[in-house]
Protein backbone atom coordinates (compact mmCIF):
# COMPACT_ATOMS: atom_id res chain seq x y z
CA UNK A 1 0.00 0.00 0.00
CA UNK A 2 2.78 2.41 0.90
CA UNK A 3 4.59 1.68 -2.34
CA UNK A 4 1.38 2.32 -4.30
CA UNK A 5 0.84 5.70 -2.61
CA UNK A 6 4.42 6.77 -3.27
CA UNK A 7 4.17 5.78 -6.94
CA UNK A 8 0.87 7.68 -7.32
CA UNK A 9 2.35 10.85 -5.85
CA UNK A 10 5.50 10.61 -7.98
CA UNK A 11 3.53 9.97 -11.19
CA UNK A 12 1.14 12.85 -10.50
CA UNK A 13 4.06 15.15 -9.79
CA UNK A 14 5.73 14.25 -13.10
CA UNK A 15 2.52 14.79 -15.09
CA UNK A 16 1.99 18.11 -13.29
CA UNK A 17 5.57 19.10 -14.07
CA UNK A 18 4.90 18.63 -17.78
CA UNK A 19 1.83 20.83 -17.43
CA UNK A 20 3.70 23.55 -15.57
CA UNK A 21 6.65 23.63 -17.97
CA UNK A 22 4.96 23.42 -21.36
CA UNK A 23 1.14 23.40 -21.23
CA UNK A 24 0.05 25.96 -18.64
CA UNK A 25 0.82 28.96 -20.85
CA UNK A 26 -1.16 27.73 -23.86
CA UNK A 27 -4.73 28.82 -24.61
CA UNK A 28 -5.93 25.26 -25.21
CA UNK A 29 -8.02 25.34 -22.07
CA UNK A 30 -10.25 22.36 -22.93
CA UNK A 31 -7.20 20.26 -23.76
CA UNK A 32 -5.55 21.30 -20.50
CA UNK A 33 -8.64 20.41 -18.55
CA UNK A 34 -8.70 16.90 -19.99
CA UNK A 35 -4.94 16.54 -19.63
CA UNK A 36 -5.17 17.19 -15.89
CA UNK A 37 -8.19 14.95 -15.40
CA UNK A 38 -6.76 12.06 -17.42
CA UNK A 39 -3.21 12.32 -16.07
CA UNK A 40 -4.53 12.36 -12.51
CA UNK A 41 -6.66 9.27 -13.17
CA UNK A 42 -3.85 7.52 -15.03
CA UNK A 43 -1.55 8.05 -12.06
CA UNK A 44 -3.99 6.12 -9.90
CA UNK A 45 -4.23 3.23 -12.37
CA UNK A 46 -0.63 2.77 -13.54
CA UNK A 47 0.80 1.51 -10.21
CA UNK A 48 -1.85 -1.22 -10.24
CA UNK A 49 -0.65 -2.59 -13.59
CA UNK A 50 1.96 -5.24 -12.87
CA UNK A 51 3.56 -6.53 -16.04
CA UNK A 52 5.75 -9.63 -16.09
CA UNK A 53 8.23 -7.79 -18.29
CA UNK A 54 11.31 -9.80 -19.30
CA UNK A 55 9.67 -12.82 -17.64
CA UNK A 56 10.06 -15.11 -20.63
CA UNK A 57 13.58 -14.04 -21.56
CA UNK A 58 15.08 -15.15 -18.23
CA UNK A 59 16.73 -18.49 -18.84
CA UNK A 60 16.26 -21.49 -16.61
CA UNK A 61 19.95 -21.32 -15.75
CA UNK A 62 19.65 -17.77 -14.44
CA UNK A 63 16.52 -18.70 -12.54
CA UNK A 64 18.34 -21.59 -10.92
CA UNK A 65 21.10 -19.19 -9.91
CA UNK A 66 18.50 -16.97 -8.29
CA UNK A 67 17.07 -20.00 -6.51
CA UNK A 68 20.48 -20.96 -5.20
CA UNK A 69 21.12 -17.47 -3.90
CA UNK A 70 17.73 -17.49 -2.21
CA UNK A 71 18.50 -20.75 -0.40
CA UNK A 72 21.94 -19.48 0.54
CA UNK A 73 20.46 -16.28 1.96
CA UNK A 74 17.88 -18.29 3.90
CA UNK A 75 20.61 -20.45 5.44
CA UNK A 76 22.71 -17.40 6.31
CA UNK A 77 19.81 -15.70 8.09
CA UNK A 78 18.71 -18.67 10.18
CA UNK A 79 19.93 -17.24 13.48
CA UNK A 80 18.57 -13.80 12.60
CA UNK A 81 15.11 -15.21 11.87
CA UNK A 82 14.82 -16.91 15.25
CA UNK A 83 16.46 -14.07 17.17
CA UNK A 84 14.39 -11.13 15.94
CA UNK A 85 10.79 -12.21 16.52
CA UNK A 86 10.20 -9.29 18.86
CA UNK A 87 11.34 -6.92 16.12
CA UNK A 88 8.85 -8.45 13.68
CA UNK A 89 6.01 -8.04 16.16
CA UNK A 90 7.06 -4.44 16.73
CA UNK A 91 6.88 -3.72 13.00
CA UNK A 92 3.39 -5.20 12.82
CA UNK A 93 2.24 -2.95 15.65
CA UNK A 94 3.80 0.04 13.89
CA UNK A 95 1.91 -0.84 10.72
CA UNK A 96 -1.36 -0.89 12.65
CA UNK A 97 -0.67 2.63 13.88
CA UNK A 98 -0.18 3.79 10.30
CA UNK A 99 -3.57 2.32 9.42
CA UNK A 100 -5.17 4.05 12.38
CA UNK A 101 -3.63 7.37 11.32
CA UNK A 102 -4.92 6.95 7.77
CA UNK A 103 -8.45 6.11 8.94
CA UNK A 104 -8.49 9.12 11.28
CA UNK A 105 -7.42 11.35 8.37
CA UNK A 106 -10.17 9.94 6.16
CA UNK A 107 -12.80 10.49 8.86
CA UNK A 108 -11.74 14.09 9.48
CA UNK A 109 -11.66 14.87 5.75
CA UNK A 110 -15.08 13.26 5.29
CA UNK A 111 -16.48 15.42 8.09
CA UNK A 112 -15.24 18.60 6.40
CA UNK A 113 -16.77 17.52 3.09
CA UNK A 114 -20.05 16.69 4.81
CA UNK A 115 -20.14 20.16 6.39
CA UNK A 116 -19.67 21.76 2.98
CA UNK A 117 -22.47 19.66 1.50
CA UNK A 118 -24.74 20.49 4.44
CA UNK A 119 -24.03 24.19 3.98
CA UNK A 120 -24.82 23.92 0.29
CA UNK A 121 -28.04 22.05 1.03
CA UNK A 122 -29.15 24.83 3.37
CA UNK A 123 -28.68 27.35 0.55
CA UNK A 124 -30.92 25.26 -1.68
CA UNK A 125 -33.73 25.05 0.86
CA UNK A 126 -33.75 28.50 2.44
CA UNK A 127 -33.69 30.89 -0.53
CA UNK A 128 -35.95 31.99 -3.38
CA UNK A 129 -35.74 30.00 -6.60
CA UNK A 130 -36.46 30.87 -10.22
CA UNK A 131 -35.67 29.19 -13.52
CA UNK A 132 -34.04 30.49 -16.65
CA UNK A 133 -34.14 27.88 -19.35
CA UNK A 134 -32.39 24.73 -18.09
CA UNK A 135 -30.83 26.58 -15.17
CA UNK A 136 -32.17 27.18 -11.68
CA UNK A 137 -31.41 30.54 -10.12
CA UNK A 138 -31.21 30.88 -6.35
CA UNK A 139 -31.01 34.35 -4.85
CA UNK A 140 -28.83 34.85 -1.81
CA UNK A 141 -30.00 37.81 0.31
CA UNK A 142 -27.73 40.67 1.38
CA UNK A 143 -24.65 39.55 -0.50
CA UNK A 144 -22.86 39.88 -3.83
CA UNK A 145 -21.85 36.21 -3.85
CA UNK A 146 -21.96 34.44 -7.21
CA UNK A 147 -21.17 30.78 -7.82
CA UNK A 148 -22.48 27.66 -9.59
CA UNK A 149 -23.15 24.08 -8.57
CA UNK A 150 -24.02 21.91 -11.56
CA UNK A 151 -27.17 23.46 -13.14
CA UNK A 152 -27.88 25.74 -10.20
CA UNK A 153 -26.57 29.32 -10.18
CA UNK A 154 -26.40 31.26 -6.91
CA UNK A 155 -26.55 35.06 -7.23
CA UNK A 156 -26.39 37.69 -4.50
CA UNK A 157 -29.40 39.98 -4.22
CA UNK A 158 -27.18 43.08 -4.08
CA UNK A 159 -25.80 42.61 -7.60
CA UNK A 160 -26.84 45.29 -10.09
CA UNK A 161 -28.76 44.33 -13.22
CA UNK A 162 -25.66 44.77 -15.42
CA UNK A 163 -23.52 42.71 -13.07
CA UNK A 164 -26.18 40.03 -12.89
CA UNK A 165 -26.42 39.70 -16.68
CA UNK A 166 -22.66 39.50 -17.13
CA UNK A 167 -22.22 37.00 -14.33
CA UNK A 168 -25.02 34.79 -15.67
CA UNK A 169 -23.18 34.44 -18.98
CA UNK A 170 -20.06 33.39 -17.12
CA UNK A 171 -21.78 31.01 -14.71
CA UNK A 172 -23.79 29.31 -17.43
CA UNK A 173 -20.51 28.18 -19.01
CA UNK A 174 -19.57 26.50 -15.72
CA UNK A 175 -22.97 24.83 -15.59
CA UNK A 176 -23.01 23.63 -19.21
CA UNK A 177 -19.50 22.17 -19.04
CA UNK A 178 -20.14 20.46 -15.69
CA UNK A 179 -17.17 22.06 -13.98
CA UNK A 180 -18.71 21.27 -10.60
CA UNK A 181 -18.36 17.56 -11.38
CA UNK A 182 -14.58 17.94 -11.75
CA UNK A 183 -14.29 19.70 -8.44
CA UNK A 184 -16.58 17.33 -6.60
CA UNK A 185 -14.49 14.37 -7.82
CA UNK A 186 -11.38 16.02 -6.43
CA UNK A 187 -13.17 16.62 -3.14
CA UNK A 188 -13.79 12.89 -2.87
CA UNK A 189 -10.15 12.18 -3.69
CA UNK A 190 -9.14 14.65 -0.97
CA UNK A 191 -10.97 12.42 1.49
CA UNK A 192 -9.39 9.17 0.29
CA UNK A 193 -5.92 10.63 -0.38
CA UNK A 194 -5.91 13.35 2.25
CA UNK A 195 -2.14 12.89 2.70
CA UNK A 196 -1.39 13.51 -1.00
CA UNK A 197 -0.51 17.16 -1.69
CA UNK A 198 -0.88 16.63 -5.45
CA UNK A 199 -4.66 16.28 -5.08
CA UNK A 200 -4.83 19.86 -3.80
CA UNK A 201 -2.45 21.07 -6.51
CA UNK A 202 -4.47 19.45 -9.28
CA UNK A 203 -7.72 20.85 -7.92
CA UNK A 204 -6.34 24.40 -7.87
CA UNK A 205 -5.16 24.04 -11.47
CA UNK A 206 -8.57 22.73 -12.55
CA UNK A 207 -10.30 25.67 -10.86
CA UNK A 208 -8.13 28.10 -12.81
CA UNK A 209 -8.80 26.34 -16.12
CA UNK A 210 -12.54 26.46 -15.42
CA UNK A 211 -12.29 30.22 -15.06
CA UNK A 212 -10.29 30.54 -18.28
CA UNK A 213 -12.95 28.53 -20.12
CA UNK A 214 -15.80 30.65 -18.73
CA UNK A 215 -13.93 33.90 -19.40
CA UNK A 216 -13.22 32.87 -23.00
CA UNK A 217 -16.92 32.29 -23.67
CA UNK A 218 -17.98 35.42 -21.81
CA UNK A 219 -15.79 37.85 -23.77
CA UNK A 220 -17.38 36.60 -27.00
CA UNK A 221 -20.60 38.32 -25.95
CA UNK A 222 -19.09 41.60 -24.80
CA UNK A 223 -15.92 43.63 -25.36
CA UNK A 224 -12.79 42.71 -23.46
CA UNK A 225 -12.59 46.18 -21.93
CA UNK A 226 -16.12 45.91 -20.50
CA UNK A 227 -15.41 42.44 -19.16
CA UNK A 228 -12.21 43.65 -17.50
CA UNK A 229 -14.23 46.41 -15.89
CA UNK A 230 -16.71 43.92 -14.45
CA UNK A 231 -13.88 41.87 -13.01
CA UNK A 232 -12.06 44.85 -11.52
CA UNK A 233 -15.17 46.47 -10.06
CA UNK A 234 -16.58 43.26 -8.61
CA UNK A 235 -16.29 42.77 -4.89
CA UNK A 236 -18.25 39.57 -4.53
CA UNK A 237 -18.27 37.50 -1.41
CA UNK A 238 -17.29 33.87 -1.47
CA UNK A 239 -18.97 30.85 0.05
CA UNK A 240 -16.52 28.29 1.40
CA UNK A 241 -17.52 25.68 -1.20
CA UNK A 242 -14.47 24.81 -3.27
CA UNK A 243 -16.45 22.28 -5.34
CA UNK A 244 -18.66 25.12 -6.64
CA UNK A 245 -17.48 27.39 -9.45
CA UNK A 246 -17.10 30.98 -8.23
CA UNK A 247 -17.19 34.03 -10.45
CA UNK A 248 -14.39 35.88 -8.71
CA UNK A 249 -11.38 34.72 -6.80
CA UNK A 250 -9.17 37.70 -6.03
CA UNK A 251 -5.99 35.61 -6.04
CA UNK A 252 -6.64 34.51 -9.64
CA UNK A 253 -7.89 37.84 -11.03
CA UNK A 254 -4.53 38.96 -12.44
CA UNK A 255 -3.91 35.61 -14.12
CA UNK A 256 -7.38 35.61 -15.70
CA UNK A 257 -7.00 39.10 -17.14
CA UNK A 258 -3.57 38.23 -18.48
CA UNK A 259 -4.87 35.06 -20.13
CA UNK A 260 -7.83 36.87 -21.73
CA UNK A 261 -5.39 39.31 -23.33
CA UNK A 262 -3.09 36.56 -24.53
CA UNK A 263 -2.91 35.75 -28.23
CA UNK A 264 -4.37 32.40 -29.25
CA UNK A 265 -1.74 29.65 -29.21
CA UNK A 266 -0.77 28.19 -32.58
CA UNK A 267 -2.08 24.75 -33.47
CA UNK A 268 1.49 23.46 -33.68
CA UNK A 269 1.77 23.98 -29.93
CA UNK A 270 -0.62 21.04 -29.44
CA UNK A 271 2.34 18.75 -30.16
CA UNK A 272 3.47 19.49 -26.61
CA UNK A 273 0.80 17.10 -25.35
CA UNK A 274 2.81 14.29 -26.94
CA UNK A 275 5.35 14.69 -24.12
CA UNK A 276 2.93 12.69 -22.00
CA UNK A 277 3.38 9.58 -24.19
CA UNK A 278 7.06 8.81 -23.42
CA UNK A 279 6.44 9.82 -19.81
CA UNK A 280 3.59 7.31 -19.54
CA UNK A 281 5.73 4.63 -21.19
CA UNK A 282 8.52 5.28 -18.69
CA UNK A 283 6.00 4.88 -15.86
CA UNK A 284 4.85 1.57 -17.32
CA UNK A 285 8.45 0.37 -17.38
CA UNK A 286 8.90 1.46 -13.76
CA UNK A 287 5.93 -0.62 -12.57
CA UNK A 288 6.89 -3.65 -14.68
CA UNK A 289 7.09 -6.62 -12.39
CA UNK A 290 10.71 -7.70 -12.61
CA UNK A 291 10.96 -8.10 -8.87
CA UNK A 292 12.17 -11.10 -6.96
CA UNK A 293 8.59 -12.27 -6.53
CA UNK A 294 8.07 -12.63 -10.27
CA UNK A 295 11.32 -14.49 -10.78
CA UNK A 296 10.57 -16.64 -7.76
CA UNK A 297 7.25 -17.69 -9.29
CA UNK A 298 9.01 -18.92 -12.39
CA UNK A 299 11.71 -20.55 -10.29
CA UNK A 300 8.99 -22.62 -8.65
CA UNK A 301 8.08 -23.95 -12.08
CA UNK A 302 11.66 -24.65 -13.16
CA UNK A 303 13.07 -26.01 -9.93
CA UNK A 304 12.18 -29.07 -7.91
CA UNK A 305 13.58 -27.69 -4.65
CA UNK A 306 11.04 -25.40 -3.00
CA UNK A 307 12.13 -23.05 -0.25
CA UNK A 308 10.45 -23.81 3.04
CA UNK A 309 8.10 -21.26 4.53
CA UNK A 310 9.45 -20.72 8.03
CA UNK A 311 6.67 -18.32 8.98
CA UNK A 312 3.96 -20.98 8.86
CA UNK A 313 5.75 -23.93 10.43
CA UNK A 314 4.11 -23.63 13.83
CA UNK A 315 0.64 -23.28 12.29
CA UNK A 316 1.15 -26.37 10.16
CA UNK A 317 2.33 -28.31 13.18
CA UNK A 318 -0.80 -27.41 15.12
CA UNK A 319 -3.20 -28.24 12.30
CA UNK A 320 -1.63 -31.59 11.40
CA UNK A 321 -0.73 -33.12 14.72
CA UNK A 322 -0.86 -36.72 13.44
CA UNK A 323 1.40 -36.15 10.45
CA UNK A 324 5.20 -35.80 10.39
CA UNK A 325 6.28 -32.20 9.91
CA UNK A 326 9.36 -31.01 8.04
CA UNK A 327 10.86 -28.20 10.13
CA UNK A 328 13.37 -25.76 8.64
CA UNK A 329 16.82 -25.86 10.22
CA UNK A 330 16.32 -22.28 11.47
CA UNK A 331 13.36 -22.83 13.79
CA UNK A 332 13.96 -26.07 15.67
CA UNK A 333 14.85 -25.87 19.35
CA UNK A 334 17.74 -28.32 18.94
CA UNK A 335 19.38 -28.67 15.54
CA UNK A 336 20.47 -32.09 14.21
CA UNK A 337 24.08 -32.80 15.15
CA UNK A 338 26.98 -34.49 13.46
CA UNK A 339 28.47 -37.07 15.81
CA UNK A 340 31.24 -35.45 17.80
CA UNK A 341 29.57 -32.01 17.96
CA UNK A 342 27.11 -32.71 20.78
CA UNK A 343 29.47 -31.78 23.61
CA UNK A 344 30.03 -28.24 22.32
CA UNK A 345 28.09 -25.07 23.13
CA UNK A 346 24.92 -24.27 21.14
CA UNK A 347 26.69 -21.85 18.77
CA UNK A 348 29.66 -24.17 18.33
CA UNK A 349 27.34 -27.12 17.69
CA UNK A 350 25.85 -25.35 14.69
CA UNK A 351 29.24 -24.36 13.29
CA UNK A 352 30.67 -27.83 13.88
CA UNK A 353 27.74 -29.64 12.24
CA UNK A 354 27.63 -27.31 9.23
CA UNK A 355 31.37 -27.63 8.62
CA UNK A 356 31.40 -31.41 8.93
CA UNK A 357 28.40 -31.85 6.63
CA UNK A 358 29.96 -29.49 4.06
CA UNK A 359 33.38 -31.16 4.17
CA UNK A 360 31.90 -34.65 3.92
CA UNK A 361 29.64 -33.80 0.99
CA UNK A 362 32.42 -31.90 -0.79
CA UNK A 363 34.78 -34.88 -0.63
CA UNK A 364 32.09 -37.35 -1.71
CA UNK A 365 31.12 -35.21 -4.73
CA UNK A 366 34.74 -35.13 -5.87
CA UNK A 367 34.87 -38.94 -5.66
CA UNK A 368 31.61 -39.30 -7.62
CA UNK A 369 32.50 -36.86 -10.45
CA UNK A 370 34.33 -38.06 -13.54
CA UNK A 371 37.70 -36.56 -14.43
CA UNK A 372 36.11 -34.70 -17.31
CA UNK A 373 33.69 -32.88 -15.01
CA UNK A 374 36.30 -32.21 -12.34
CA UNK A 375 38.24 -29.97 -14.72
CA UNK A 376 35.36 -27.90 -16.03
CA UNK A 377 36.10 -24.94 -13.78
CA UNK A 378 34.03 -23.66 -10.89
CA UNK A 379 30.77 -25.52 -10.25
CA UNK A 380 27.96 -24.23 -8.07
CA UNK A 381 25.50 -26.70 -6.56
CA UNK A 382 22.64 -26.34 -4.10
CA UNK A 383 21.59 -29.46 -2.21
CA UNK A 384 18.53 -29.84 -0.04
CA UNK A 385 17.71 -32.90 2.07
CA UNK A 386 15.78 -34.03 5.10
CA UNK A 387 17.29 -35.24 8.35
CA UNK A 388 14.58 -37.54 9.68
CA UNK A 389 13.44 -37.89 13.28
CA UNK A 390 15.74 -40.92 13.50
CA UNK A 391 18.73 -39.02 12.09
CA UNK A 392 18.71 -40.61 8.62
CA UNK A 393 19.24 -38.64 5.40
CA UNK A 394 16.15 -38.65 3.17
CA UNK A 395 14.74 -36.99 0.04
CA UNK A 396 18.01 -35.48 -1.15
CA UNK A 397 17.71 -33.12 -4.11
CA UNK A 398 20.32 -31.10 -5.95
CA UNK A 399 20.42 -28.24 -8.43
CA UNK A 400 23.57 -27.45 -10.40
CA UNK A 401 23.92 -23.81 -11.47
CA UNK A 402 24.96 -22.91 -15.02
CA UNK A 403 26.10 -26.48 -15.65
CA UNK A 404 24.69 -26.77 -19.17
CA UNK A 405 24.46 -30.31 -20.57
CA UNK A 406 26.38 -31.69 -17.57
CA UNK A 407 23.76 -30.69 -15.06
CA UNK A 408 22.23 -34.13 -14.63
CA UNK A 409 25.60 -35.82 -14.00
CA UNK A 410 26.66 -33.18 -11.48
CA UNK A 411 23.31 -33.27 -9.66
CA UNK A 412 23.43 -37.07 -9.49
CA UNK A 413 26.92 -36.93 -7.95
CA UNK A 414 25.73 -34.39 -5.39
CA UNK A 415 22.70 -36.48 -4.38
CA UNK A 416 24.88 -39.58 -3.95
CA UNK A 417 27.30 -37.58 -1.80
CA UNK A 418 24.51 -36.44 0.52
CA UNK A 419 22.98 -39.89 0.75
CA UNK A 420 26.38 -41.19 1.94
CA UNK A 421 26.27 -39.01 5.03
CA UNK A 422 26.39 -41.01 8.27
CA UNK A 423 23.38 -41.07 10.54
CA UNK A 424 23.11 -37.82 12.53
CA UNK A 425 21.77 -37.07 15.99
CA UNK A 426 18.18 -35.99 15.15
CA UNK A 427 16.85 -32.50 15.78
CA UNK A 428 14.26 -31.73 18.44
CA UNK A 429 11.42 -29.25 18.71
CA UNK A 430 9.35 -28.85 21.86
CA UNK A 431 11.15 -31.85 23.35
CA UNK A 432 10.15 -34.11 20.46
CA UNK A 433 12.36 -35.53 17.71
CA UNK A 434 11.36 -34.04 14.36
CA UNK A 435 12.24 -34.06 10.67
CA UNK A 436 14.52 -31.16 9.72
CA UNK A 437 15.11 -29.69 6.24
CA UNK A 438 18.70 -28.69 5.50
CA UNK A 439 19.88 -26.59 2.54
CA UNK A 440 23.54 -26.72 1.55
CA UNK A 441 25.18 -24.47 -1.08
CA UNK A 442 28.42 -25.96 -2.49
CA UNK A 443 31.10 -24.41 -4.69
CA UNK A 444 33.55 -26.77 -6.41
CA UNK A 445 36.65 -25.24 -8.01
CA UNK A 446 38.23 -26.68 -11.12
CA UNK A 447 41.38 -27.95 -9.43
CA UNK A 448 39.99 -31.08 -7.79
Amino acid sequence: MLQYCIQVIVFQFLFWLVYEISLKRTTFFSYNRWYLLLSFSLSLILPLLKFDLFYDVISSERLSAFKAQQILDTTARETEITGNQNSIISKQISLNWWIVTYVVGVVISAIFLSLKLFKLKSLFTQNLKSTEGQFRIIELPQTKTAFTFFKTIFLGSELSALERDQILVHEKVHAKQLHSLDLLIFEVFKVVFWFNPMVFVYQSKIVMIHEYLADTESVKKTSKSNYFQYLLNASFGSEDLIFSSQFLNNSSLKKRIKMIQKKQSRSLAKLQYLFAIPLTFAMLISVANVSANTIQNKVSEASATPVQNTANVEIIAENNENQPIDFPFAVVDQIPLFKGCAELSETEQKTCTSERISNFVYKEIKKNLSERLKNRGMQRIVVQFRISASGKIEKARARAILAGNNREAIETAAVKAVEALPQLIPGEHKSEKVNVIYSLPIILNGEM
